[in-house]
């Protein structure tokens, strides 16, 4: 008598989809407008502007790794 129980069953099928980020994680936000005023002294603004230009550059950084992942259509850009 032959039973199929004991048949090894058929692997299960493994399909990859894509990486497909939001678009809304690939753009950064713009740096705020600086301060208008006169109680600023040029020691903190030029460290508002180091500061700004860090964010910038982390951001710029982050995204460019983000977009080595996420490349777009040949037809988009």
């Amino acid at each position: 008598m032959l039973s199929t129980a004991c048949a090894p069953a058929a692997p299960p099928e493994i399909r990859l989809l894509p990486l497909r980020l939001p678009d809304a994680l690939l753009i950064c936000a713009a740096a705020p407008a600086l301060p208008i005023s006169d109680i600023l002294t040029q020691g903190q603004v030029a460290e508002l502007l180091l500061a700004y230009d860090a964010a910038h550059s982390d951001c710029a950084g982050r995204l460019a790794a983000v977009r080595r992942l996420n490349p777009t259509d040949a037809g988009e850009q």
